[in-house]
């Protein structure tokens, strides 16, 4: 009895070691990237090409002369964004990745902002040393100079939370989408009742709503109730439908396209964006969620873009 005790404690006490190292190795991966991220950034060259690409970066060969580079500074700085995540191409153009969308609204635009009020803050820091003013008498100067920082010199605005697990993300996005009060934007990959209802609840309220599901996933349902599909009579079309289309019958705008990442905007300003594994690209990894106008509005841009493309019948319907 007393060898099984000590045995579980060495066994326990391994576990406990295993965890510390297993935090501290992603802890140093965390601090490596991140390392990496300000190191490419903090050159000047590349910092200009990363800027210019925050409308699409025209791959051409005249490039590097319109932004000022020689075409060693330009390609070589270009490959080290691309490979940091920050930057990826599509069709002719260098775009932000979501990665890299975030770091310019959430970080350079900030740090710029930041710089515009530097004397504020300064007086902020030589106010807090006085003895001669209170914390409100402080906060209510602040408050006049700059209605969005506080007297800790912080920005107010809100900050992006993660969601690392499946539940997580669908729990957010329903609270999100239950502030919608004009329009909720959504390209998934996935399929949750809770998100089809609290959709269909705001659809009844006459809220605008466009969706594009993954070609893909619709494919998937149409194979496992392929079955009741082969069956020819008059409710053939009202059942394909139904497998299509979880929304059905309200009348919600949807299509069917390849969905690179899930992306859900709610009145131009809340945003959620899926981050994807390459390593496990079919399955959910974790999602931001957060108020940016300005980077909802790119992700819109980029909604738009797909919604163009996409097919207004499901791919099951094509072949029927």
């Amino acid at each position: 009895m007393v060898r099984q005790v000590t045995s579980d404690m060495q066994y326990n006490g391994d576990f406990e070691i295993l965890g510390k190292l297993l935090k501290m190795e992603n802890t140093h991966q965390l601090l490596t990237k991140l390392s990496d991220v300000l190191s490419i950034l903090s050159k000047s060259d590349a910092l200009v090409i990363f800027l210019s690409a925050k409308d699409g970066l025209s791959s051409e060969l005249d490039t590097p002369q319109k932004i000022g580079l020689t075409k060693k500074q330009y390609y070589t700085r270009l490959k080290q964004l691309v490979e940091y995540g920050l930057l990826n191409k599509s069709e002719n153009k260098y775009f932000h990745t979501a990665f890299g969308s975030i770091i310019y609204n959430k970080h350079l635009l900030g740090l710029l902002d930041s710089m515009k009020i530097s004397k504020e803050l300064e007086m902020i820091d030589l106010l807090k040393r006085s003895s001669k003013f209170k914390s409100d008498e402080i906060a209510n100067f602040v408050s006049k100079l700059n209605p969005e920082i506080n007297q800790n010199g912080r920005s107010e605005s809100q900050p992006f939370l993660n969601t690392n697990t499946f539940d997580s993300m669908v729990r957010k996005a329903v609270e999100i989408i239950g502030f919608a009060e004009k329009e909720i934007i959504l390209a998934t990959r996935f399929q949750n009742e809770l998100i089809i209802n609290a959709i269909l609840k705001k659809a009844e309220r006459g809220i605008t709503i466009k969706i594009v599901s993954d070609a893909n996933m619709v494919e998937g349902y149409f194979q496992s109730e392929k079955d009741k599909i082969k069956v020819h009579d008059k409710n053939e079309k009202e059942r394909i439908n139904v497998v299509s289309n979880p929304f059905y019958p309200s009348k919600i705008e949807r299509r069917y396209s390849k969905v690179p990442y899930c992306m859900l905007i709610v009145d131009q300003k809340q945003i959620g964006i899926e981050i994807v594994n390459n390593y496990e690209p079919n399955k959910f990894h974790k999602a931001i969620f957060g108020a940016d106008s300005e980077f909802s509005a790119q992700i819109k841009d980029e909604f738009e873009n797909i919604w163009k493309q996409a097919a207004r019948n499901p791919p099951q319907i094509k072949r029927l």
